[in-house]
């Protein structure tokens, strides 16, 4: 059974309504509406396929900075916001720009061709501004996504709609791996399995490959504890040292 796809819901008003279309051109079930909060919204699949509301308030960039100086954004829209979703996002559009002395920019056309820098209206840092973009994800659970221009926008739109839409929320796997970190020189099998043991490192590995000539089977299933112990390695400074005893037997406690 094929599920059907939840709608995309766009506010009809300002600039969010520009966006339906290209959405719709990119495959997704958009359309517009007249909503309570956010800009853009749509019911994704939590854990278990429960359903979860998720609100996207899109701005750009001048739009946000004013919204963040008369405090809009964090005293009306992010209250109503984390009332009516379970997952919030600020989606930005714009070019993060600023001048020598921290200011923040926003290239302009000038009379003679070309664009020049000029001071953003408000006369905001961006310490200050991105100190602020911080805060309303750590303490308003507020997400902040980044767009340069329209096209990256849409991107941001339709990834994080197939994110919440393609399967649930427990079923990604994205945030699992086993981290093996990469060799500088090719190392064998025999050396990556004896390599797991207790008190085998790079050089002991290096003797017991030559020792039990490359064979996993005598290294695990027909060694002994002296077999270990007399596994002769060079330090740094050339000097010989054996395995020893003690750590052969962390070595034959672990293959028991």
């Amino acid at each position: 059974m094929v599920r059907a796809l939840p709608l995309l819901r766009v506010d009809y008003r300002g600039g969010s309504k520009e966006l339906v279309d290209p959405l719709v051109a990119l495959g997704l079930p958009a359309v517009e509406e007249d909503l309570l909060s956010g800009d853009i919204v749509f019911t994704g699949r939590g854990e278990k396929g429960v359903p979860v509301e998720i609100g996207i308030e899109f701005k750009k960039l001048g739009e946000l900075l004013g919204s963040l100086q008369t405090q809009r954004l964090q005293g009306h829209q992010l209250l109503k916001m984390r009332k009516a979703f379970a997952f919030s996002y600020l989606l930005t559009e714009g070019e993060l720009l600023w001048n020598d002395q921290g200011m923040m920019t926003t290239r302009k056309r000038a009379k003679w061709g070309g664009r020049s820098e000029v001071p953003m209206p408000g006369g905001m840092r961006i310490n200050e501004f991105m100190k602020r973009i911080h805060v309303l994800h750590l303490r308003g659970g507020l997400n902040p996504l980044w767009a340069k221009n329209r096209e990256e926008t849409l991107k941001q739109i339709e990834v994080l709609y197939r994110v919440w839409t393609d399967q649930d929320l427990d079923e990604h796997k994205s945030h699992l791996a086993i981290y093996q970190a990469p060799m500088l020189t090719e190392v064998t099998q025999f050396r990556k399995t004896v390599h797991t043991l207790p008190e085998v490192g790079m050089r002991v590995s290096i003797a017991a490959e030559d020792k039990f000539k490359g064979s996993i089977r005598k290294a695990i299933c027909l060694s002994t504890a002296d077999d270990w112990a007399t596994l002769e390695t060079r330090d740094r400074q050339g000097k010989t040292r054996r395995l020893g005893p003690k750590h052969a037997a962390k070595i034959m406690e672990a293959i028991r």
